[in-house]
């Protein structure tokens, strides 16, 4: 260790207390990177894990190709894990109650495909042969027909052909007598499967939403494989980011083939091909990641500024002696890898740590979103690649708030550094204020203007230090704002967990009072929470041109929905709600009940609010119809008969932007949502005739079990069960990344708090320590205490105000980048961080002062000659 280390070195230990701060921010720094990119690692973790459950460990899949293809694929230098899947054929299921899915469709699966498929064991084991099956639950749950682990199962398989013998597509939906040309299957083989284990609903890739038949999965043996049987390859990537390319080579490749990809997975691998997606992704990355570095940069500068405004007599003497700058500059980098090489392992440390205890200490509230029977929970993950970058960001981080100072000090001569001239070089016009600000504030308020135009380096960085502050955390309430917002807007959370949709009725009175009995019924089973039940009907409102926005004018335009005199012809879906559930949801909005359930009178509350995901714009949007709320009927257009039509007019009592428990408070596309008591039907019994669609929903403390319950109660009442859908399942996904962002946004806003806050208090408490003799002066001549705190506050006044009027414009614009980032995602409105606006002003005011009352207490009752003698400024 050569000479200037060693003083260094000596240096630090003696001024323990000026250390220990600079130690403290650099492990504050440090652990709230850290922290960010240990969650975000834990939360990647998460919902890879989720999605690996949920739709498969795979990266593409090949589609219609032969066995001579696929040992074709397995040599691919540029594939790994390459797997067979293959369909065997239909099978007639006639105890099926879902009329759409009237088969049992055979998949075999190579052996170690499974590792890589989403075939979730309930119960039992995968099969180990080719007369061994799995069963999707879904069989039961939806087709009303019950197997058990044990049972054997004799199929007699073919392919799905029409009456005239055309092949029909596997995923093809069912075709029914009544909705076109009949189907029948081609039978060709007959196959005993014993039943080994039951599986929840696979992804859609295996079976699709439409596909006619429940899935059977057993085991391939690729020796029995002959060269004109169809396969399905699934494969990964040695090189996922390389995927897409991969596939368009595939596809010219192999003449035929379909080819598609993981989607879900890719993008949470931060694979994707939407360039909008990727827009979004990296400019909110490189704003938090700014956001960080300038907090964390701040903080350390600040340490480290006043660490070497400290030395700067020191320096002086060993200038004067010999040393130079360069010897200076390295001396100050020394202390700097000194401070680093234990702030940064505490930092780390304490990051990992702290995010280990946050996730611990919310398990038990995480886990109650997640959903059930998932193996899959949020926990610490960490990541070696995080850890290094959150090291590598400190480190650089360091030396960038170390080079300011140490170059500063090397412009220093050895005279003015010895005799400390050369913070303080005013003249006497620099310092004078006006005669207003003595009559305002007093002699006070003018000497704390005088000290704050005095050392306008020291006073110029704690305004910094605030206006920082201010910036961070609006800008960081901001972000966490949008992102959930954002979020919250895609992943669109409902109320009810289970749905029961009933077929649609023409005024069938025998109907409308078995629905009512069951619903009723329901309700009262144990478990049910909340229920509602909805009828709906789609009828025709002709709006005149000054209704409506003109991008939706323009839109409808094009598609021939203009009539001669300018009406548009616009959607309305008529949601008729139980009556218990539409009071309780008019005194949410504070309407009047009696304006709403006059039967004499069909009035209606409006909801207008189109959410939609826009293919060309690769965004989410969310638009209006129409152009205000000052729209008061709705004059519409119903069938009468084939040949005829009637029109009234709905008036509109109120608009609203949230329904009721059962109704999704916006459109999928273009039309309006018109909210209506059920007691009110006799208003609108003119369009009684038309088909109304009637569904029930219920939410409920297991679903799971609900469900069971619920169908027992159909079965009995001779109703079908295909139509009742348990979908908290993938509720309970959406609720999962909801409740991830939330967590992440609330700590990452008390993470930037913490940074703040321990910079102003740091900046302030040190200014005011360096300050000890010119306190120690003015209480000689006479200032009392009450005139010095009266001084003090000024100060502190002229620092909040002046840092506020800096910071809020300041933040202002960084809030809107933020917005523009969400927005190329998602479509939302600007809005001004009001509320984080009137916080961090607030805050800086008592931060503020607090800090300043504790750094004085610690000064307060010091002898004035040995502050006298005090070589610091």
């Amino acid at each position: 260790m050569n000479i200037m280390n060693k003083i260094t070195a000596k240096s630090l230990r003696k001024n323990k207390t000026r250390t220990i701060v600079t130690i403290i921010g650099v492990i504050l720094s440090t652990a709230m990177i850290t922290a960010v990119t240990t969650f975000i690692s834990s939360m990647q973790a998460y919902i890879l894990n989720y999605t690996v459950e949920s739709e498969g460990d795979w990266h593409g899949v090949v589609q219609n190709v032969d066995s001579s293809d696929y040992q074709q694929l397995r040599k691919d230098k540029e594939l790994k894990d390459v797997v067979a899947v293959k369909s065997d054929g239909f099978a007639y299921l006639p105890e099926s109650r879902n009329e759409y899915k009237p088969y049992l469709h055979v998949l075999e699966i190579q052996e170690q495909a499974f590792a890589h498929l989403p075939i979730r064991l309930l119960e039992g084991r995968l099969p180990q042969n080719g007369n061994e099956v799995v069963i999707s639950e879904h069989i039961y749950t939806n087709g009303g027909v019950e197997y058990k682990i044990g049972d054997t199962l004799t199929l007699e398989l073919g392919q799905r052909v029409f009456e005239d013998g055309t092949a029909i597509l596997d995923q093809a939906g069912y075709s029914t007598p009544e909705e076109g040309e009949p189907e029948k299957l081609d039978i060709t083989k007959e196959r005993t499967f014993t039943v080994v284990g039951i599986c929840k609903r696979t992804s859609f890739q295996l079976e699709g939403y439409s596909s006619p038949g429940y899935t059977l999965f057993t085991k391939l043996n690729m020796e029995d494989v002959q060269e004109k049987d169809i396969l399905s390859v699934y494969y990964k990537t040695k090189h996922p980011r390389d995927i897409y390319t991969l596939m368009e080579r595939i596809r010219k490749e192999y003449k035929g083939a379909i080819c598609k990809e993981n989607e879900e997975l890719l993008l949470y691998m931060g694979i994707s091909n939407n360039n909008s997606f990727n827009r979004v992704l990296y400019s909110l990355g490189t704003i938090l990641i700014s956001l960080i570095m300038v907090g964390s940069i701040s903080l350390i500068y600040n340490s480290f500024a006043i660490s070497v405004s400290e030395r700067k007599k020191q320096f002086g003497l060993l200038s004067s002696i010999g040393a130079t700058g360069k010897q200076r500059m390295n001396s100050v980098t020394y202390e700097s890898f000194v401070i680093a090489g234990i702030g940064i392992p505490i930092g780390v440390i304490s990051g990992i740590a702290g995010i280990g205890i946050t996730l611990y200490l919310l398990k038990d509230a995480l886990n109650s979103f997640l959903a059930y029977e998932s193996s899959v929970s949020l926990s610490l993950a960490v990541s070696v690649p995080a850890i290094i970058v959150a090291v590598i960001v400190a480190l650089i981080t360091i030396l960038l708030s170390v080079y300011i100072p140490a170059r500063r000090s090397r412009k220093v001569s050895a005279m003015d550094a010895i005799r400390q001239t050369s913070d303080i070089k005013l003249a006497a016009r620099q310092v004078k204020t006006s005669k207003l600000v003595r009559k305002l504030f007093g002699m006070e308020g003018d000497l704390a203007l005088k000290n704050f135009k005095r050392n306008r380096g020291r006073y110029r960085t704690t305004v910094i230090s605030l206006f920082v502050s201010v910036v961070l955390f609006v800008a960081a309430s901001s972000f966490a704002s949008y992102l959930k917002g954002s979020v919250t807007d895609v992943y669109e959370d409902m109320e009810y967990d289970i749905v029961y949709n009933i077929n649609s009725y023409e005024n069938d009175q025998e109907v409308d009072s078995s629905k009512e009995k069951v619903y009723q019924d329901i309700l009262a089973l144990d478990g049910i929470q909340k229920g509602s039940i909805i009828d709906s009907v789609s009828v025709t409102a002709n709006l005149p041109r000054d209704y409506v926005e003109d991008e939706y004018y323009n839109t409808r335009m094009e598609q021939g929905e203009v009539s001669e005199d300018g009406e548009v012809s616009t959607l309305v879906s008529i949601q008729s709600v139980d009556h218990a559930t539409f009071m309780e949801y008019i005194d949410k909005l504070g309407l009047s009940e009696e304006e709403f359930t006059n039967p004499k009178s069909p009035t209606g509350i409006l909801i207008d609010r189109q959410h939609y995901y826009n293919h060309d714009e690769q965004r989410y949007l969310n638009k209006n119809i129409l152009k205000d709320k000052t729209v008061r009927s709705l004059p519409i257009t119903y069938d009468v008969d084939e040949n005829q039509q009637g029109t009234m007019d709905i008036a509109i009592g109120a608009y609203a932007d949230i329904a009721p428990y059962g109704v999704e408070d916006y459109a999928a596309g273009s039309f309006l949502l018109m909210i209506v008591d059920e007691q009110g039907k006799e208003a609108y019994a003119k369009i009684e005739d038309s088909e109304w669609m009637s569904a029930m929903y219920f939410s409920a403390k297991n679903p799971k079990q609900a469900e069971e319950s619920i169908r027992k109660l159909l079965i009995e009442a001779k109703l079908p069960t295909a139509n009742l859908f348990n979908l908290a399942e993938s509720l309970q996904a959406n609720r999962n990344i909801i409740m991830v962002i939330s967590v992440f946004s609330y700590g990452f806003i008390v993470l930037i708090s913490l940074i703040t806050i321990a910079n102003v208090f740091n900046t302030i408490s040190t200014n005011v320590n360096l300050r000890r003799r010119e306190f120690a002066m003015l209480k000689s001549v006479g200032m009392t205490q009450h005139g010095f705190n009266k001084m003090l506050n000024f100060e502190c006044a002229f620092y909040g105000l002046k840092a506020l009027i800096y910071g809020l414009p300041a933040s202002v614009g960084i809030t809107y980048l933020i917005y523009q980032s969400v927005n190329r995602g998602v479509e939302m409105p600007f809005r001004l961080p009001v509320t984080s606006m009137v916080i961090s002003s607030f805050s800086v005011f008592l931060v503020v002062f607090v800090s300043m009352l504790y750094s004085m207490s610690k000064i307060r009752n010091e002898n004035i000659l040995d502050a006298l003698k005090s070589e610091t400024n």
